[in-house]
């Protein structure tokens, strides 16, 4: 009955967890004052417009959050940080990039859109 039991609860975390799977993502740490940084928030707006459900992008000021500084030995920004649909980092990049820069990130670690 336990074995049964125990079947039918790793079953629902299966189908749950793979219901809830999250998306790639990009990640940009930057400053408030950076000129490349504000250039590069715009391209990440144009990819969560047209890749939105496809590809998560998120953005976080090092001001606010000082400690994720030291964490991602950020030395330069901004600086994007690629994961996949598991949350594994794929790949780091400093530095502006165009939206095709980016796409092309993901889809050189084998993520197509």
């Amino acid at each position: 009955m336990k074995s049964k039991i125990l079947s039918a609860i790793l079953l629902v975390m299966v189908v749950c967890s793979s219901a809830y799977a999250s998306l790639p993502s990009v990640t940009m740490l930057s400053t408030k004052t950076c000129p490349a940084c504000a250039q590069m928030a715009k391209v990440l707006n144009q990819i969560d417009k047209e890749y939105g459900g496809k590809i998560e992008t998120s953005h976080i000021y090092l001001e606010d959050e000082p400690e994720l500084a030291e964490e991602y030995q950020v030395r330069y920004v901004p600086m994007l940080i690629f994961r996949d649909s598991e949350g594994k980092e794929i790949a780091r990049e400093i530095g502006y990039r165009p939206k095709g820069e980016v796409l092309k990130t993901f889809a050189d670690n084998g993520i197509k859109m």
